[in-house]
């Protein structure tokens, strides 16, 4: 697919499996990279497709106290021929910002009768210190017909952030947000290092 290799060169993409490369257990911050690409429909199932977009994602675990940064986010969207295409920079832009923010922290809150996140001060969203770098490429399609934006750019942001996750801590996220409790029990489960786990079978001989 074009705009996967598009992605491969935005980001210098290397080539891998996940998780080969963990940081040393004596490190405080695991850094992850993570790939995700998916396309936007559009109405009723099975609908009509939008705009294709692909992710890569930076960010780094901190393994004391659980909180995932995203450090850069890397955007690629095949929107087709696009009418205006500031239009959909400013839409793609703000697709990240929010998906980000809902990805690791966005949720309400209930008890047995009903929503407690009552007003915006007990609904958590991300503060401007804690955006991401974003490096966005609007692939150009003039001769094709315009797919439309809407919300595609926020479509493959959650698997982006799971598998950078994993590469970072070993550990598979599947409920959003990535909470920082959330991931604390995920660490719970986390793998020992390869490096780790080969000490451990050579003194064990």
């Amino acid at each position: 697919m074009a705009l996967i290799e598009t992605m491969k060169t935005q980001s210098n993409w290397q080539a891998g499996p996940a998780f080969r490369s963990p940081t040393a257990a004596g490190e405080r911050l695991a850094k992850g990279r993570g790939f995700a690409y998916a396309r936007y429909f559009h109405s009723k199932f099975p609908g009509y497709g939008a705009a294709w977009c692909v992710w890569v994602i930076d960010v780094t675990v901190d393994r004391q106290t659980g909180k995932v940064a995203a450090r850069k986010v890397y955007v690629a969207q095949d929107t087709g021929a696009m009418v205006n295409p500031a239009g959909v920079r400013h839409q793609a832009h703000g697709n990240i910002v929010q998906a980000t923010s809902r990805v690791l922290k966005e949720f309400v809150t209930f008890d047995g009768q009903g929503v407690t996140a009552l007003e915006w001060g007990g609904y958590p969203i991300l503060r401007f210190p804690e955006l991401p770098e974003i490096d966005l490429q609007l692939v150009e399609r003039p001769d094709e017909a315009p797919m439309g934006a809407g919300e595609s750019a926020s479509v493959p942001s959650a698997a982006a952030f799971s598998n950078a996750i994993f590469d970072a801590i070993g550990v598979r996220l599947r409920e959003v947000p990535f909470t920082p409790s959330r991931v604390l029990a995920a660490l719970k489960n986390a793998p020992a290092a390869p490096a780790a786990n080969a000490a451990a079978a050579a003194a064990s001989r």
